[in-house]
């Protein structure tokens, strides 16, 4: 059995831990092999008087009654030492016992402790650990989120064995060109937030790249096949192959881009070993990748008698770059390749392995065949084949596939039925649970494992948003129809740092009884902005504030299924409302959504001119930014472009500039605060992609080419993964795809969407002056010119394109920002509500 696995209650308790198993604890112990990456965690996150300050000690499942009889899973105790005093040595023996029946739980149980007792959590915007109390506080007796009082030990624990983290597309929009100090950290936040479970994608294409060199493959075969960087996870699932950066940039040639590659992929490869060392540390179950069918099409020649055929079309893509070739499920070589990788992969994984495959044979793709009987026939041949080559293996895919037309019930149930007949297992992550909830149209899987995700920012898009009436109860709706096959509760969202609230809110899910689902959702935001801020900071306006919020633009109607993007973001045109995926209409009331910015930024403003001299945590500056861009971007700017199209209806020419300069002036402000913070900065994610070209290798790779024109080249392939992903998201400006993964940061408005509007103004000023309508056509072939010289750019060559950051302090911009835009904002939301 896998560790982790979910036929057993200790769901992520290694054999090692095993050993540790103690029945009853009445004194503290030292760390053991099981624990010690606890007080590593302790050490890295915490400041040194807690360095001691913890007891954590894994116990058997009868040493701690769970808190329900469902509640089974990774159960933890929170409780205060007895009697602690200082050592003879002078340290103090540890306050706090922290008991849990496997790891994950010991994680989780280190959580509820800060949140409880210190009022402090980890998130990605930042902490408040530079706060804590310089003696560690005693664990309370009131649960202050619940409201229980509990004197015996806070005892938690999970109905669902799996709580799991991550869209495999994450992996391009997000976690493209972390280090291992990034990924360092995030790990750490998994560890607290109870995730046991990981698809672990990471540098896969070194085991693909090795796997097809022992085929026969020959290295210029690779560079149509291999992608950049950045859309790695569309090249995984079959969606698209190859890349296009030298075309867009005029740099060197395919067999430099190759050489490129292949340097990444070696040191993805390095990454990903202590990626998977401190998996196994935390013992986080990894989701390996399995042989999904997807080859160069070279192998077609190398395998004339097999059905190798080429995939469908995806998002308009040109053919070099899609109808992706691929092995026939059912044809013997399939079954064949899929043993000899994972054979392969275990091999060079050095030992770390798991029961766990993730597979995606037809994302956004159409199958081959659709009948029910050819459908069963393919997954019952992938299941035997997987159960070959490691017994027991678990087929994890996402649930996405079944979103797609040509998927029906039947279809879907032939399909999924065709695993369990074949002896074999699955997991789903059903991953847009909260907007697009695959499993209530398709009968919970078929009696396949699922999980219940929250994905919210489809894109990685940035527009504060979420669904919390929709989603608070929807978890234990699924659990009461699926009790036997909900086992996991994942967030999966698409890129990091927005809205975490609602991914917050989504990870405690698990830990409340699912009987007596009393979430109490005002008091966990209050609760939430005090860990945030710090209790001093969370004032009624603060709280005010976000309560509004909570209200409006966290709290989209159930048949919203994305959040919305600024006009900033979209093509300029003389219409811009669009209701439909990723379109320009806010749901929200933009008057009490002004109104809470307009307490927010009062507050934070008076906050950090106080006396006290306290700096704002890091947290409490982004929301200021971030809920500063939403006003402007989503209230302000809008109403400009309607004076702007009004003043050209007119043909009022003297209008239109003073609108357009409006308009111009309006972005330039957004853009000068986004770029004074590091998460809203277009040249820190720049400067990120750029500095991976510094990532290690392992000592056997053979592309350790580090003359200067190579690194010069290098770093500009791995930027243009970056601009591009952003802007085009493919080779050319087409009409699916082009601006689905905007972004609203500094340097990006300025030097992207700034002239496109430049461009449109003095389009609609000149139609206006020769009194004839716009010309959209004249328009799109400027634009294209200008969208076709900045794919080629490089970040830094010209005036005022900073790095990280400009420099300004991001509170005095809010600030100034907020005195000149309030009224208006508070103007234009009374006329439009």
């Amino acid at each position: 059995m896998a560790k982790g696995s979910s036929g057993s209650r200790w769901s992520s308790l290694s054999l090692v831990a095993l050993a540790a198993v103690a029945i009853l604890h009445t004194g503290a112990a030292a760390p053991t092999a099981a624990t010690q990456p606890l007080y590593g965690l302790v050490a890295r996150l915490l400041p040194k008087a807690y360095h001691t300050a913890f007891d954590f000690q894994i116990v058997s499942e009868s040493a701690i009654p769970p808190s329900s009889p469902k509640n089974i899973y990774d159960v933890y105790r929170v409780s205060n030492v007895a009697n602690s005093t200082v050592t003879e040595h002078g340290g103090r023996a540890p306050t706090v016992l922290i008991e849990g029946t496997t790891l994950s739980a010991l994680g989780v149980g280190l959580k509820f402790y800060l949140e409880q007792a210190a009022q402090v959590e980890l998130t990605w915007t930042g902490n408040r650990f530079d706060e804590l109390p310089a003696q560690p506080p005693r664990v309370p007796d009131l649960e202050l989120d619940s409201g229980n009082v509990v004197t015996t030990g806070h005892v938690h624990g999970s109905f669902v064995p799996w709580r799991y983290y991550t869209n495999v597309v994450t992996f391009g929009y997000q976690f493209a060109f972390w280090d291992w100090s990034r990924w360092e950290k995030e790990l750490d936040w998994m560890v607290l937030n109870g995730i046991n479970q990981l698809p672990a994608m990471v540098g896969q294409e070194y085991v693909q790249r090795e796997f097809f060199r022992s085929l026969g493959v020959k290295e210029a075969d690779f560079d149509s096949f291999f992608t950049g960087p950045s859309y790695q996870p569309w090249q995984r699932m079959g969606n698209m192959q190859g890349s296009w950066t030298y075309q867009l940039t005029g740099a060197g040639t395919a067999a430099d881009e190759l050489a490129y590659k292949n340097r990444w992929i070696d040191s993805q490869w390095a990454l990903q070993q202590k990626i998977l060392a401190r998996l196994d540390g935390f013992n986080i179950t990894s989701v390996l990748p399995a042989f999904q069918g997807f080859v160069p099409r070279a192998v077609k020649d190398l395998f004339p008698d097999a059905i190798i055929r080429n995939s469908s079309t995806w998002s308009g893509f040109p053919i070099e770059h899609t109808n992706v070739t691929y092995v026939e499920p059912t044809d013997p070589l399939f079954a064949k390749l899929s043993i000899d990788y994972i054979k392969l992969q275990d091999k060079l994984n050095n030992g770390h392995r798991s029961n766990f495959y993730l597979l995606d044979l037809y994302n956004e793709l159409v199958p081959s065949c659709l009948t029910e009987e050819c459908l069963k026939a393919i997954s019952s041949a992938v299941s035997k084949t997987l159960q070959t080559a490691h017994p027991g293996s678990i087929w994890v895919m996402q649930g996405w596939f079944l979103t797609t037309a040509v998927w029906n019930p039947a279809r879907a149930k032939a399909y999924l039925t065709g695993i369990q007949e074949a002896g074999g297992k699955s997991f789903v992550y059903d991953l847009a649970s909260d907007s697009i909830p695959v499993w209530s149209s398709f009968e919970g899987f078929y009696g396949s494992d699922w999980g219940w995700s929250v994905i919210s920012n489809f894109g990685a898009s940035q527009g504060l948003f979420g669904k919390l009436t929709a989603i608070k109860d929807r978890p234990y709706t699924a659990y009461a129809q699926y009790p036997n096959t909900l086992r996991g509760i994942g967030v999966t969202t698409e890129g990091i740092n927005n809205n975490e609230f609602i991914y917050e809110l989504t990870l405690a899910f698990p830990w409340t009884n699912p009987d007596q689902p009393a979430i109490n959702v005002p008091k966990r935001v209050e609760q939430f902005i005090q860990r945030r801020y710090g209790p001093s900071r969370a004032t009624p306006k603060v709280l005010e504030a976000w309560k509004l919020l909570s209200q409006t633009v966290w709290d989209a109607p159930a048949k919203t299924e994305t959040g919305s993007k600024s006009y900033i973001e979209k093509p300029p045109a003389l219409d811009m409302v669009n209701t439909g995926w990723l379109g320009t209409v806010f749901w929200y009331n933009k008057t009490t959504v002004v109104h809470a910015w307009d307490l927010l930024a009062e507050s934070g403003i008076a906050e950090r001119n106080a006396a006290h001299g306290r700096a704002l945590p890091k947290a409490y500056i982004f929301d200021l930014v971030d809920t500063t861009r939403e006003i402007l971007l989503a209230t302000v700017f809008p109403s400009v472009h309607a004076s702007l199209i009004d003043a050209y209806n007119r043909s009022d020419v003297t209008q239109i500039r003073s609108a357009g300069r409006q308009l111009l002036e309006v972005a330039r402000d957004v853009d000068r605060l986004l770029a004074s913070h590091p998460l809203f900065s277009f040249g820190a994610r720049v400067k990120e992609a750029r500095d991976s070209a510094n990532l290690p290798v392992l000592s056997t790779s053979t592309s350790s080419n580090n003359s200067p024109s190579f690194r010069n080249g290098f770093q500009q392939f791995l930027e243009s993964n970056v601009r591009n992903l952003v802007t085009w998201w493919g080779p050319e400006s087409g009409p699916i795809l082009a601006d689905y993964g905007s972004k609203q940061w500094g340097g990006l408005i300025s030097s992207y969407y700034v002239p496109r509007w430049q461009l449109f103004i003095s389009q609609l000023e000149l139609a206006a002056q020769e009194k004839r309508p716009y010309d959209a056509t004249a328009f799109a072939a400027l634009v294209a010119k200008h969208e076709t010289a900045w794919q080629a750019q490089r970040w830094g060559d010209r005036n005022g394109e900073s790095w990280v950051s400009n420099g300004y302090d991001s509170i005095d911009i809010v600030r100034s920002l907020w005195v000149k835009y309030a009224a208006l904002a508070t103007k234009i939301a009374a006329t439009e509500d």
